[in-house]
């Protein structure tokens, strides 16, 4: 089971975007969420071997298609306006774990 780095991020977020407690918090939050959502489907997913593989930019692609349909059963609101908020934060931690990956 994987996790996110939430310290690493949150300081990230807190630096790059937005200094307010709730907003880091659930940034932080709707990222784990899709975490958990993809490890539901694949017990092996990661963020970090999703940056491994192609520097993110799968899911990055995946998760950018609002109205698309994910074949695979998964838990998240696709295809609503809370899936933009939600992959919005993804997108968020991809940039942190590619930015980190630079450093």
């Amino acid at each position: 089971m994987g996790y996110i780095d939430r310290d690493g991020f949150k300081d990230w977020l807190r630096e790059n975007y937005s200094t307010n407690d709730r907003v880091v918090r659930d940034t932080v939050s709707r990222a784990d969420r899709v975490r958990r959502a993809f490890e539901e489907m694949n017990s092996e997913f990661s963020y970090e071997k999703e940056i491994k593989r192609d520097n993110g930019q799968s899911l990055w692609n995946l998760i950018s298609r609002r109205r698309v349909t994910i074949k695979e059963r998964i838990n998240l609101p696709v295809g609503s306006n809370q899936m933009d908020s939600i992959s919005s934060s993804a997108k968020k931690y991809i940039t942190y774990l590619r930015e980190k990956k630079q450093q």
